[in-house]
């Protein structure tokens, strides 16, 4: 297992404790062995990252993301992401854990200009609970970081909280995997609205995870279920959707594995997940 590509770093909505789950149904909906396979709103890219574990070539998948995700993925899909860039950015991380919040914090306040790609990966690492932080022209939004955390007497969790997660070491590991078995997929930086401008391969398979109905912390949304049925107006393949709650009557609950959660390790429930299929 120590082999297998994973995500560059949480993040909030991120599948990949479910997307052994979603690979195992958009695998079984494939129309032939050579299918292709679309991971729309990619974000993190849990899916696509599943699909070539399971030996599935990085040229079938087309990826699109209207966020810097979109941006970082193209990067990696082309062959254009700068590893030394990237080393530049881990080798000025402060020595303490407890600078790099206002390391981080100034880091996000200088304009983007050319650093969006190698720069954005670091950042969201660093976000606090895993929330998106997106591009905004020159200036990073939402940008906001974790301190590292230590227990107390009265604390369930034992160990310290650290600001980045994963740690510089493993987040390079990880960046590194992606850019040699990630490449040659191909990524949209763009609105999800422009696919519906034309027909998708007849032999295609393909997964939307749309932001999630009724939260915030996303720069980006738009109607699922209007786009739904503008897709099937025009389109015969498979489409499964992820969404917290279920969308048609067909629609499967995926389970999730792990603890609750919460840094005090106090809340109460689990977040849902449904694969509806149209």
């Amino acid at each position: 297992m120590s082999n297998r590509m994973r995500v560059p770093c949480a993040y909030q909505g991120g599948k990949q404790r479910v997307a052994a789950q979603i690979v195992d149904h958009l695998l079984k909906a494939a129309p032939g062995p050579n299918s292709l396979f679309y991971d729309l709103c990619c974000g993190s890219a849990a899916v696509s990252i599943e699909l070539v574990n399971r030996g599935v070539d990085p040229s079938r998948i087309w990826m699109l993301d209207i966020s810097s995700w979109g941006s970082f993925w193209s990067a990696i899909g082309s062959g254009t992401f700068k590893m030394d860039a990237f080393d530049q950015l881990l080798s000025e991380l402060p020595s303490d854990k407890r600078d790099f919040k206002a390391h981080m914090s100034a880091l996000s306040a200088l304009p983007v200009r050319d650093r969006e790609v190698e720069l954005y990966p670091v950042l969201q690492a660093c976000s606090f609970g895993g929330k998106q932080i997106w591009r905004n022209g020159e200036r990073w939004a939402n940008a906001c970081f974790r301190d590292y955390w230590e227990p107390t007497a009265t604390s369930i969790r034992r160990s310290p909280a650290n600001p980045m997660q994963p740690s510089p070491t493993e987040l390079r590991r990880r960046v590194n995997a992606l850019v040699n078995g990630m490449r040659g997929v191909k990524c949209l930086n763009t609105d999800i609205i422009t696919v519906l401008s034309d027909p998708f391969p007849s032999d295609a398979v393909v997964y939307i995870d749309p932001p999630y109905q009724s939260t915030t912390g996303y720069a980006f949304g738009f109607d699922v279920r209007s786009f739904i049925t503008r897709f099937r107006e025009v389109n015969q393949t498979p489409l499964f959707v992820s969404e917290g709650v279920p969308l048609n009557e067909d629609a499967v609950m995926l389970t999730f594995g792990g603890a609750k959660g919460g840094i005090s390790g106090t809340r109460k429930g689990k977040h849902q997940e449904w694969l509806s299929r149209f």
